[in-house]
Formats: structure tokens, C-alpha cells, sequence
């Protein structure tokens, strides 16, 4: 289906939500509660098939590029570790006899993360072969061979030049666990794809078990409609929502007085993504007090934190036994690499300040290259490094503004939600993951002006993808809308009326 047309319906479902959600701030008291929640059904449905592309996608049924890396990079983890998923590839791609095509195309060196000729791979067949004893060589020959031929030759070639395998050890846990269940085929990874699909039930389900049926459906929205984690980049993925499950069923644990499960929880989402270590942010300055004072923390506290200690202490040496013992050294080298790599689709503080007109990719790119955006990269680069007084002074001057909307508040579930705020100033996310936002339903509760901002925010993201043509242009101006989100969200809860600081 033709993207301009699902993200002009996407712009229309906002508009009405946006109307509707205004008028029953005006007159809601006409409507009965009946009709409000068929309405808010028949909103959330429309923005779920909207997400799904009323089901036009590719037949396949799942992402190939995805499961490319995420099956084989979590399957040969031992072997391959964070930095040599393409070079082996290559290695692998000439013994099925395509040395003189390895030799033409280029491949991305994940240790440096720069484009290099792929011939450099062939040169170095040991370097890849000697981690593998012979069967588990013959199998990753025969999954390559599998999605060399699945893919077609340009994709593959496609495939080579991204980023490689990013999930922590501890994702590989699992990941590795169901990639080992088959050999590759259409049939296995459909299924695998469908996993997702269940956490994001589960997922809107925990947000009406914990919060109500307005969360529910004001995350269902927003979740349907935003711009930055569209079906193209999340459909028919590998467990791309786990740690979002993860995250949303700590907040809705902590709203049940689960805290030891909800601490579990929120500790294995940090260590599945590191980014949700963010979330932390809020406990720890509620519980900051109690600390200084040299209080007795009161127990809701101590198990919550007992808890997110009980997922380290399980699940770290857990992914050691899986991933290998060199897991965390060459995840903990990957990372940094990666942070210190402009990429055209983060989202971040970072991204709107490091961008420029003079400093496009469309201006930048240079096809004489063997990597055309490395100019690109180092405008990026030069930008930041110019700017990182103003960008280390706005990080500050948002933190403060933070924790001291933090300290006012009483509960831990909300001050955890409220700290998403801080995730795109902090980091420097993918966009892909700003699914994140269906957290901020939550807050709803609170503030429940917040509903229009989440709905709004997803109907703006898809007037810009329209309006911005160029990809990294796109993503600066999305990047842009979602701090400014942050900023509105911690405003919004600076000054609680009286009525609403009893919610928190």
C-alpha cells in the first residue's frame, strides 16, 4: 500500500482523536462512560490496522533484512561475537563459490564502522573458520547460502553495509534459544515474527489490567500512529519488543504493589536494552531522601531495587554461559563504537544539534568513496564537537528540571514513567525504539491533558515524514518532536494541581 496514503489516514485518526479527546473535555459529561469506550475501541482498531498497513506488506510476512541479523548474529554468537558478522559472511559467501562477487562488493568493519572493500575478508578466511568447529561452520555456510538466495543479490549487498548484531548478552539469552529451534525458512521465521505481535497484546493488556481503559486506549493510539517505529522498521521483527514488554509490565506491576516482579522486570529491560536503564532514574530520587536522612527506605522500595538486583545477578551470568565470556567486553567495545557513529535515523537531543543545512547528507554524500557518507559522518561529528557546551548545558538544565518535578512526586510508578522524558536527552536511541512512548499513557492518570500532547505528537511525526523527503532530514526533524515531547511532559508535571498530586 502506498505510504503517502496509510500516513495521510494515520494524520486523519489523530485528528479525529485529537477533536473527540477536546470535546469530551468540554461536554464529556453528556456522553455515558458505554459510548466513550466504544468510541475509544473503534480508535485504537483503526490505529492498529493503520500500523499493520491494513495488511498490504511483503508475503513473506516478516522482516528479512531483520532476521538476517538478529537470527543469525544470536545463533553463532559465540562465534561471531559483535564484530565479525559480515566478514564471516563473506568468507562463507565465497566457499559456496561467489569469491569473485565477495571481491566486487563492499561490507561494513564493525569494529570501526566504516564501508571497506569486502575483498579484505577473503584475505583472512582463518580469522572467521577457527572460532567454528566444523559442523557449526557447515550450518552458518548453509543459513548464509539460505538468505543469500532468499534475499536477492541487491539486498544482500544491502545487508552487508548496516550495523551488524547490537542486542546486549543478555537479549542473546533468548534470542539464541529460538533462533537454534530451525534452520532457516519462510514458515519458522513468520512465527518467530508473530512474537512480537503477542508482546504488544500483552503489552496494551497490562496497560488496562494496571491503568484503565483510557490508557489502554490512548497507548494503542499513540503506539498505531506515530512516525519514528513504523511497521517498516518494527513489522515482522525478532523480538524487537521485549524490552518495551519488559518496561510497561514493571510500571504496571509497580501499580499493583508488585515491586520485587516490577524491579525484576525493569532490570531486565536495561539489560536487554540499555536505554531503559534511564526509567531507574525516578526511584532513585524518590528513594534519595530516605538515603540522605539515614531513614528506614520503606519496603516498597527496598524490594523494588532487590528486585532489578535479583535480573542482574540471574540473567548476566546466564548470557556469559550463552554468549560466551567475552561477551561483555566485545558488547561493552560494539556500544561505544556505535554511540560515537553518526546514523541517519537516531533520535536525540544529540541529532537535532549535531545537524545542519551545510552539513546534509544530500550535500554530503560522496559516491567516489568506497563509504560515500564517511563526509557526512564527520560534519556530523564536527557540529557536535562545536556545540557541546550548548549541548551539555541543556542536558544539565533538563535534569534539573527533572529531578525536581521528580522529588515532588509520591509514587514510583509515575516517577519511573515520567523519567522517559529523560531517554532522548540522555541517549541517542535508534528510531525504532521510540515505541517507548506507549509508556507515557500512563502518566495520563495524572495529567490527563497529556492524552491530546500523545496523540497530537503521533499525527505531527506524520505530517513531518511527509514534509521531510530527505531520510536524515526526516529524523533531525523527528528527533526535534520528540524532545520538545519531553520537555512538555516534565512542564506538565512541575506544577501538579491539587487534584492530580494526590494521583501522584
Amino acid at each position: 500500500m502506498d505510504p503517502p496514503f496509510v500516513s495521510r489516514v494515520k494524520v486523519i485518526i489523530a485528528l479525529v482523536s485529537c477533536g473527540l479527546l477536546y470535546a469530551e473535555y468540554r461536554w464529556g459529561q453528556r456522553v455515558s462512560r458505554r459510548v466513550k469506550k466504544t468510541i475509544a475501541a473503534l480508535l485504537a482498531l483503526s490505529a492498529v490496522a493503520a500500523y499493520f498497513q491494513f495488511a498490504h506488506y511483503p508475503l513473506e510476512g516478516y522482516h528479512r533484512w531483520e532476521l538476517f541479523h538478529y537470527y543469525v548474529g544470536a545463533k553463532y554468537a559465540p562465534e561471531l561475537g559483535y564484530s565479525r558478522l559480515y566478514d564471516c559472511a563473506a568468507v562463507a559467501e565465497a566457499e559456496l563459490g561467489d569469491g569473485d562477487g565477495v571481491r566486487r562488493r563492499t561490507l561494513r568493519d564493525l569494529a570501526t564502522n566504516v564501508v571497506v572493500p569486502a575483498a579484505g575478508a577473503l584475505d583472512r578466511p582463518e580469522a572467521c573458520k577457527q572460532r567454528f568447529d566444523s559442523q557449526r561452520w557447515l550450518g552458518f555456510v548453509a543459513d548464509i547460502d539460505w538468505f543469500r538466495h532468499a534475499s536477492g543479490p541487491r539486498k544482500w549487498r544491502g545487508m552487508q553495509n548496516d550495523h551488524g548484531y547490537n542486542p546486549s548478552p543478555v537479549w542473546t539469552v533468548a534470542g539464541r534459544a529460538i533462533a537454534s529451534l530451525s534452520a532457516p525458512s519462510d514458515r519458522f521465521f513468520r512465527a518467530v515474527a508473530a512474537l512480537d505481535n503477542l508482546l504488544m497484546v500483552a503489552i496494551i493488556a497490562m496497560l488496562g489490567w494496571a491503568f484503565g481503559w483510557r490508557a489502554a486506549a490512548v497507548g494503542t493510539v499513540f503506539w498505531g500512529l506515530q512516525a519514528p517505529s513504523v511497521f517498516g522498521w518494527t513489522g515482522g521483527a525478532f523480538l524487537r519488543q521485549d524490552w518495551l514488554f519488559c518496561t510497561v509490565i514493571s510500571a504496571a506491576l509497580m501499580r499493583r504493589r508488585y515491586y520485587l516482579l516490577a524491579g525484576f522486570a525493569l532490570g531486565y529491560a536495561a539489560l536487554l536494552r540499555l536505554f531503559p536503564a534511564v526509567l531507574w532514574t525516578g526511584p532513585l530520587v524518590l528513594v534519595a531522601p530516605y538515603l540522605l536522612k539515614r531513614q528506614r527506605i520503606p519496603s516498597r522500595y527496598r524490594r523494588l531495587f532487590a528486585g532489578g538486583l535479583i535480573s542482574a545477578c540471574l540473567l548476566v551470568p546466564a548470557s556469559l554461559v550463552v554468549a560466551g565470556p567475552q561477551a561483555y567486553g566485545e558488547f561493552i567495545a560494539r556500544i561505544g563504537t556505535h554511540s560515537s557513529t553518526p546514523i541517519a535515523n537516531h533520535m536525540s537531543l544529540r541529532t537535532v544539534l549535531s545537524a545542519s543545512s551545510e552539513g546534509s547528507l544530500e550535500r554530503k554524500l560522496d559516491r567516489a568513496l568506497v563509504d560515500p557518507v564517511e563526509p557526512w559522518k564527520q560534519a556530523r561529528r564536527e557540529r557536535l564537537r562545536q556545540l557541546r557546551w550548548l549541548h551539555w548545558a541543556s542536558v544539565a538544565a533538563f535534569m534539573v528540571m527533572l529531578i525536581a518535578t521528580l522529588r515532588r512526586l509520591r509514587t514510583p510508578w509515575l516517577a519511573m514513567a515520567l523519567s522517559l522524558a529523560a531517554v532522548p536527552i540522555l541517549t541517542d536511541p535508534s528510531c525504532y525504539y521510540y515505541s517507548m512512548w506507549v509508556l507515557a499513557a500512563v502518566l495520563c492518570r495524572a495529567r490527563r491533558s497529556l492524552e491530546i500532547a500523545l496523540v497530537a505528537t503521533a499525527g505531527i511525526g506524520q505530517v513531518v515524514v511527509r514534509e521531510f523527503g530527505a531520510f536524515d532530514e526526516r529524523y533531525v526533524a523527528l528527533a526535534a518532536l520528540y524532545v520538545a515531547l519531553s520537555v512538555l511532559v516534565v512542564l506538565l508535571f512541575a506544577r501538579l494541581p491539587g487534584k492530580n498530586r494526590a494521583a501522584a
